[in-house]
């Protein structure tokens, strides 16, 4: 029976673009090989830890002291990073029994198993695995005058923040690490010529950043035209409705948007669309949730 599930997944030969970071292209191209496709690992993200660890510092403290009762894991970069900052600063321990003490909530399942990894026990898995989702979420908990600390990247955006603070929280938000372009961009150029040749039957984007930043590097280098025309002609898949929406203010169409925002939920609503269009990046493309 299994077999022949994968057979019927089956991505029979097709390329299929990773654009997240390297640290996390592992298991999607896992995936993307049982399923009969060739991974095309092109990160446009470099996750890299704070040059100025006061912010880190500044929760560990915070949580350390009591004052805080509400706690936002967005990634599994926010769990890898805050760990790495503990050991250097030989509070691992003793941080991670005060914090089991807060409401711990996690964006996803992969950011759940990371924190129970460490021996955090997650309070809450956000069902929709977006800002909206934990929104929601908290919205149905009494969070009025609660302080609620948020690890995040150096490039998220206030939507969050502002939310949970329309419904009464008293919102921290702290820096875990930074998140950039590649500093070399000459993997992103080659696949780019690959993508013009016609190499490419998909491309994935596991976050806002993922394409901002590609688009970026094709614009820094006269190619952002040609790009967006490309991407008429190749499938675009995108994990969930917040990069949905960041591809399409960048002039793109979004053909596959999962409705769990998974990396397993986005390959098979990925297999199912080329399945249902014969799609190898060459079919009528209209955005789609599977």
């Amino acid at each position: 029976m299994a077999k022949e599930r994968l057979k019927l997944l089956s991505l029979k030969g097709k390329v299929i673009a990773i654009t997240r970071p390297k640290e996390q292209a592992r298991e999607l191209a896992e995936l993307i090989s049982r399923l009969g496709g060739k991974p095309y690992v092109v990160p446009t993200v470099e996750i890299k830890p704070l040059r100025d660890r006061r912010p880190i510092t500044e929760f560990v403290n915070n949580v350390l002291n009591g004052q805080v009762e509400y706690v936002i894991f967005m990634s599994v970069n926010g769990v890898t990073s805050l760990i790495d900052s503990l050991e250097k600063m030989e509070q691992k321990d003793v941080f991670l029994k005060e914090l089991n003490k807060a409401m711990i909530v996690a964006i996803g399942p992969k950011t759940e198993g990371r924190l129970k990894d460490y021996g955090i026990e997650v309070n809450l898995v956000s069902l929709q695995h977006s800002s909206e989702g934990i929104v929601e979420s908290l919205r149905k908990m009494d969070i009025q005058g609660k302080n609620v600390a948020i690890l995040r990247s150096s490039i998220a955006n206030d939507y969050l923040r502002l939310e949970l603070e329309k419904i009464g929280a008293n919102v921290l938000e702290f820096l875990a690490y930074e998140s950039t372009p590649p500093s070399d961009d000459s993997k992103v150029l080659v696949f780019l010529n690959d993508l013009f040749k016609g190499k490419i039957a998909a491309i994935t984007f596991t976050s806002s950043s993922t394409a901002q930043n590609l688009f970026k590097i094709a614009a820094e280098h006269a190619l952002a035209e040609k790009f967006r025309s490309y991407l008429e002609k190749t499938v675009v898949v995108a994990i969930g409705s917040t990069t949905q929406r960041s591809l399409e203010q960048l002039g793109a169409k979004v053909d596959v948007v999962p409705k769990e925002y998974t990396i397993e939920a986005m390959m098979k609503a990925l297999v199912s669309y080329m399945q249902k269009n014969n799609a190898g990046g060459q079919s009528e493309k209209g955005s789609k949730t599977v």
